[in-house]
């Protein structure tokens, strides 16, 4: 993998806005294409958010951080947090909503992630859960 690069974050929400900016830097610093930096930014500012707001108790520091790589095909995020035991795998999508009406709030972030990724997969890893997401990336040649 080519140009790894890590931030890493504390539970704070205030910590969220550095987490566009670090990957929408590092998209344009590596020649990403632009839709895969947005899938990129969309999906690890959702899965940061429910990291933050779900998977650590209300006093507890949490710790958070977020990889990227790239290869030749694609883009690698890996984001490790040290909060709840959660699988995103293992979670079924909510049913597709009838109406807006109808739509509940929450749930949505997995079906996020799962279509704007190539490939998820979660491991559980001395106390931390470790989510990898692949992003397909068009060749570096391509228009």
């Amino acid at each position: 993998m080519e140009s790894p690069a890590s931030l890493l974050l504390s539970n704070d929400l205030d910590d969220l806005a550095c987490v566009e900016r670090w990957v929408k830097d590092w998209a344009r610093q590596h020649g990403v294409a632009q839709r895969t930096a947005e899938y990129v930014d969309l999906c690890a500012a959702e899965t940061v958010t429910n990291i933050m707001t779900h998977g650590f108790g209300e006093s507890q520091q949490g710790r958070i951080e977020l990889r990227l790589a790239r290869t030749e095909r694609s883009v690698v995020l890996e984001i490790e947090d040290d909060g709840v035991e959660f699988d995103p795998t293992r979670c079924e999508e909510p049913a597709e909503p009838a109406t807006l009406a109808t739509t509940r709030i929450g749930g949505w972030g997995i079906r996020i992630v799962r279509s704007f990724t190539e490939q998820v997969s979660y491991r559980r890893n001395a106390g931390c859960n470790c989510l990898t997401l692949v992003f397909r990336q068009p060749p570096r040649d391509a228009p």
